[in-house]
């Protein structure tokens, strides 16, 4: 019998090994490619400043994804929470990486127009992963 503590903790992090597998490659892909499209239209693109730009948002979607059930059970029983979660998780994963970004360990800023700019190509680009993911697991029939 599992303690009451350890059920708890448990259910706090709703995390999925399928849901994992299934989408959270797309999800690295997709925010990889977002800083990358954003270095690249704003010229400046080198190893140190991607890595810089891509940390506070990489670091924020590993913390709060988990977190808010992006990886759990339910996305992969649905389509629209897949998706929904991801968008919930951008959300805080766009508002953590702001915050990083306003320190002096990351290059720029937290500036509320790049956060919504961030949120709304971001969360687009989380969104199509979602769903592209959904569609190769679909196909291989898993």
């Amino acid at each position: 019998m599992v303690p009451r503590f350890e059920r708890r903790r448990m259910d706090f992090l709703d995390v999925d090994d399928d849901a994992v597998t299934w989408y959270l490659p797309g999800d690295v892909l997709a925010i990889l490619l977002f800083v990358l499209l954003g270095e690249l239209r704003h010229g400046g693109l080198t190893v140190e400043r991607y890595a810089g730009v891509l940390l506070p948002f990489l670091i924020g979607w590993l913390i709060v994804a988990p977190v808010v059930g992006a990886y759990g059970e339910r996305t992969v029983d649905s389509t629209r929470s897949a998706i929904l979660l991801a968008l919930v998780g951008w959300l805080g994963a766009d508002f953590l990486g702001q915050v990083l970004r306003g320190t002096d360990y990351f290059p720029g800023n937290a500036d509320p127009q790049f956060f919504l700019v961030t949120l709304l190509f971001g969360g687009l680009l989380l969104a199509v992963a979602r769903f592209a993911s959904l569609v190769v697991v679909d196909f291989a029939g898993d």
